[in-house]
């Protein structure tokens, strides 16, 4: 009865011992918008929302803004008509897939967010009001390495005819010291696997940004053009 009464005893102990504990880790938790990565995302977004593309080459990864432009290059080179070549070397600006080549990755990318802006123009006062507006709220960091970390916000603001919100996913690597933003962490990836069918051959090329979406008047999507043979 005695041996009883001490186990029960020293049970009792354990517990009622780790509940303080537990207590002051539920209190302790650390606000996500404190994490640096999420300073660096809401500065990212508000400047993409109110078209800063250059400004906002600033804080993106130049790695991750080389496999952008590449990746661009690639699909331009496989366009399935002249004219559908053609509306990309435009859209960034350029008379030929050579001088969209030979762009580079910083400068790429500003003119492949802005071809967006020339179709659809929205006027001064509109950003102004957007700027004026916008708010976010950090929901949550997810760190998956030391140098990888993704960051959900939710984003509010008003073109002066519609309030808006969207939730955005965020990836940011770690370079040096600095918290950048990653434009394909997000892609699904494929790695053949050796000695699988199949496996000797390169995995077939995976696009690694989704498309981009005009933030103000998002793109409708087009009917797709029947192929047609290109021609040189």
């Amino acid at each position: 009865m005695t041996f009883r009464f001490l186990v029960l005893a020293f049970l009792t102990a354990v517990f009622t011992a780790g509940l303080p504990r537990a207590a002051a880790q539920t209190t302790q938790a650390t606000d996500p918008a404190e994490h640096p990565a999420a300073k660096v995302v809401e500065e990212y977004l508000a400047m993409i929302i109110t078209r800063q593309w250059k400004k906002s080459a600033d804080i993106v990864d130049e790695k991750s803004m080389e496999v952008l432009h590449q990746d661009y290059v690639a699909r331009t080179e496989k366009a399935r008509t002249m004219d559908e070549e053609e509306s990309m070397v435009r859209r960034v600006g350029k008379s030929t897939i050579k001088e969209v080549a030979a762009m580079k990755p910083r400068e790429f990318y500003a003119a492949f967010h802005e071809g967006l802006q020339v179709s659809y123009k929205v006027e001064d006062a509109k950003l102004d009001l957007i700027r004026k507006t916008i708010t976010m709220k950090v929901l949550s960091v997810a760190q998956e390495t030391e140098r990888l970390a993704h960051v959900l916000v939710r984003a509010k603001y008003s073109t002066g005819e519609a309030d808006i919100e969207r939730l955005e996913l965020v990836s940011l690597l770690k370079n040096g010291e600095k918290w950048q933003v990653a434009l394909n962490e997000q892609a699904p990836k494929a790695k053949a696997i050796e000695g699988a069918a199949g496996g000797d051959k390169p995995a077939d090329a995976v696009s690694p940004v989704k498309p981009s979406v005009d933030p103000v008047k998002p793109v409708k999507p087009a009917k797709p053009a029947p192929a047609k043979p290109k021609t040189r």
